[in-house]
């Protein structure tokens, strides 16, 4: 019975780390995380993520289906993406950290403003 589920798991690929994919938007970790403080997991503003990156801050994968932000193990593999929506295939490597393997396009972020309007 081992040996029939060991080789179910095999054919499923989902033994072994496999690939999984995952849609999101391509943040900075600084503006994802004070969103997904607030119980938001959408595009941050492109400019000021990819200046973020630019400055230090980590690059990650915002997933609005998991609620999740999640760390990126090879930054340069999602860098070129940062305030983009992406089809990514990655292995997790930790509870919300992945490898990414591939990556694919899939639209540009055009987030709407957040601040509140000035008062008069």
């Amino acid at each position: 019975m081992r040996s029939l589920l060991f080789v179910l798991l095999l054919a499923s690929g989902h033994a072994f780390g496999a690939d999984d994919v995952f849609v999101g938007w391509v943040s900075d970790s600084s503006c994802a995380s004070a969103r997904a403080s607030n119980g938001k997991y959408t595009a941050t503003n492109p400019e000021c993520a990819r200046r973020c990156v630019k400055e230090g801050k980590d690059v990650v994968l915002i997933d609005p289906e998991t609620k999740a932000v999640y760390s990126i193990e090879n930054q340069a593999a999602l860098k070129s993406q940062v305030g983009n929506k992406v089809q990514v295939y990655a292995r997790k490597t930790g509870n919300r950290a992945l490898h990414v393997e591939k990556v694919t396009f899939l639209e540009e972020a055009n987030p709407e403003c957040e601040r509140p309007p000035l008062k008069d």
